[in-house]
Protein backbone atom coordinates (compact mmCIF):
# COMPACT_ATOMS: atom_id res chain seq x y z
CA UNK A 1 0.00 0.00 0.00
CA UNK A 2 1.33 3.43 -0.83
CA UNK A 3 0.37 6.00 1.78
CA UNK A 4 1.51 9.55 2.28
CA UNK A 5 -0.10 9.83 5.71
CA UNK A 6 -2.57 8.09 7.97
CA UNK A 7 -6.00 9.57 7.30
CA UNK A 8 -8.50 10.28 10.03
CA UNK A 9 -10.86 7.35 10.67
CA UNK A 10 -14.00 7.20 8.57
CA UNK A 11 -17.11 7.15 10.76
CA UNK A 12 -20.66 7.11 9.51
CA UNK A 13 -23.33 6.19 12.06
CA UNK A 14 -27.10 5.96 11.90
CA UNK A 15 -27.30 5.31 8.16
CA UNK A 16 -30.61 3.82 7.01
CA UNK A 17 -30.11 0.21 5.95
CA UNK A 18 -31.86 0.95 2.65
CA UNK A 19 -30.46 0.58 -0.89
CA UNK A 20 -30.04 4.26 -1.78
CA UNK A 21 -28.40 5.19 1.54
CA UNK A 22 -26.10 2.15 1.39
CA UNK A 23 -25.02 3.01 -2.17
CA UNK A 24 -24.09 6.51 -1.02
CA UNK A 25 -22.17 5.05 1.91
CA UNK A 26 -20.33 2.68 -0.47
CA UNK A 27 -19.20 5.64 -2.61
CA UNK A 28 -18.09 7.61 0.47
CA UNK A 29 -16.09 4.63 1.74
CA UNK A 30 -14.44 4.18 -1.67
CA UNK A 31 -13.41 7.85 -1.71
CA UNK A 32 -11.91 7.50 1.80
CA UNK A 33 -10.00 4.31 0.93
CA UNK A 34 -8.61 5.85 -2.27
CA UNK A 35 -7.65 9.05 -0.41
CA UNK A 36 -5.76 6.83 2.05
CA UNK A 37 -3.49 5.81 -0.83
CA UNK A 38 -4.87 2.32 -1.47
CA UNK A 39 -4.67 1.23 -5.11
CA UNK A 40 -7.86 1.04 -7.18
CA UNK A 41 -8.06 -2.78 -7.35
CA UNK A 42 -7.49 -3.30 -3.64
CA UNK A 43 -9.85 -0.42 -2.79
CA UNK A 44 -12.55 -2.03 -4.94
CA UNK A 45 -12.10 -5.32 -3.05
CA UNK A 46 -12.38 -3.58 0.31
CA UNK A 47 -15.53 -1.74 -0.73
CA UNK A 48 -17.09 -4.84 -2.33
CA UNK A 49 -16.74 -6.88 0.86
CA UNK A 50 -17.92 -3.95 2.99
CA UNK A 51 -20.96 -3.39 0.80
CA UNK A 52 -21.82 -7.09 0.96
CA UNK A 53 -21.79 -6.90 4.76
CA UNK A 54 -23.99 -3.78 4.60
CA UNK A 55 -26.43 -5.59 2.29
CA UNK A 56 -26.57 -8.47 4.77
CA UNK A 57 -27.62 -5.98 7.45
CA UNK A 58 -30.42 -4.70 5.23
CA UNK A 59 -31.57 -8.25 4.44
CA UNK A 60 -31.20 -9.97 7.80
CA UNK A 61 -30.92 -7.64 10.80
CA UNK A 62 -34.30 -5.94 10.97
CA UNK A 63 -37.90 -7.15 11.20
CA UNK A 64 -41.02 -5.18 10.46
CA UNK A 65 -41.75 -2.20 8.28
CA UNK A 66 -39.01 0.15 7.21
CA UNK A 67 -35.25 -0.14 7.39
CA UNK A 68 -33.15 -0.10 10.53
CA UNK A 69 -29.82 1.68 10.81
CA UNK A 70 -26.20 0.66 10.36
CA UNK A 71 -22.91 2.15 11.52
CA UNK A 72 -19.66 1.96 9.57
CA UNK A 73 -16.25 2.69 11.06
CA UNK A 74 -13.04 2.38 9.07
CA UNK A 75 -9.53 3.08 10.27
CA UNK A 76 -6.10 2.93 8.67
CA UNK A 77 -3.42 1.12 10.67
CA UNK A 78 0.23 0.69 9.71
CA UNK A 79 -0.42 -2.88 8.54
CA UNK A 80 -4.11 -2.94 7.61
CA UNK A 81 -7.38 -1.13 7.07
CA UNK A 82 -10.03 -2.14 9.57
CA UNK A 83 -13.68 -1.89 8.59
CA UNK A 84 -16.31 -2.49 11.28
CA UNK A 85 -19.99 -2.66 10.33
CA UNK A 86 -22.49 -2.65 13.18
CA UNK A 87 -26.23 -3.15 13.08
CA UNK A 88 -28.66 -2.66 15.94
CA UNK A 89 -31.10 -5.40 15.00
CA UNK A 90 -31.14 -9.12 15.46
CA UNK A 91 -30.60 -12.02 13.09
CA UNK A 92 -33.54 -12.87 10.87
CA UNK A 93 -33.56 -16.27 9.22
CA UNK A 94 -33.44 -15.86 5.45
CA UNK A 95 -36.53 -16.69 3.43
CA UNK A 96 -35.74 -19.78 1.32
CA UNK A 97 -35.27 -19.10 -2.38
CA UNK A 98 -37.16 -21.84 -4.26
CA UNK A 99 -35.80 -21.01 -7.72
CA UNK A 100 -33.71 -23.78 -9.32
CA UNK A 101 -30.67 -21.46 -9.43
CA UNK A 102 -30.76 -19.13 -6.46
CA UNK A 103 -29.32 -15.64 -6.69
CA UNK A 104 -29.09 -15.46 -2.90
CA UNK A 105 -26.90 -16.97 -0.21
CA UNK A 106 -23.49 -15.92 -1.47
CA UNK A 107 -22.82 -13.00 0.87
CA UNK A 108 -21.14 -14.92 3.65
CA UNK A 109 -19.18 -16.97 1.09
CA UNK A 110 -17.86 -13.73 -0.39
CA UNK A 111 -16.92 -12.34 3.03
CA UNK A 112 -15.14 -15.59 3.96
CA UNK A 113 -13.24 -15.55 0.66
CA UNK A 114 -12.16 -11.96 1.26
CA UNK A 115 -11.03 -12.93 4.74
CA UNK A 116 -8.99 -15.78 3.25
CA UNK A 117 -7.38 -13.33 0.82
CA UNK A 118 -6.31 -11.24 3.79
CA UNK A 119 -4.88 -14.25 5.65
CA UNK A 120 -2.99 -15.31 2.54
CA UNK A 121 -1.30 -11.92 2.39
CA UNK A 122 -3.10 -10.64 -0.69
CA UNK A 123 -4.40 -7.62 1.18
CA UNK A 124 -4.52 -6.27 4.68
CA UNK A 125 -8.13 -5.52 5.46
CA UNK A 126 -10.34 -7.37 7.89
CA UNK A 127 -13.88 -7.40 9.17
CA UNK A 128 -15.14 -8.40 12.56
Amino acid sequence: MKRARMPEPFRCHGVLAAPEALRRLRHELLAWVLAAGVGQDRASDIVLASYEALANVADHAYHGPGPGVVDLDAAMHPDRIEVVITDHGQWRTPVPDTRPVSLRGRGLLLLRAMRCMRRCGLWSTWWR
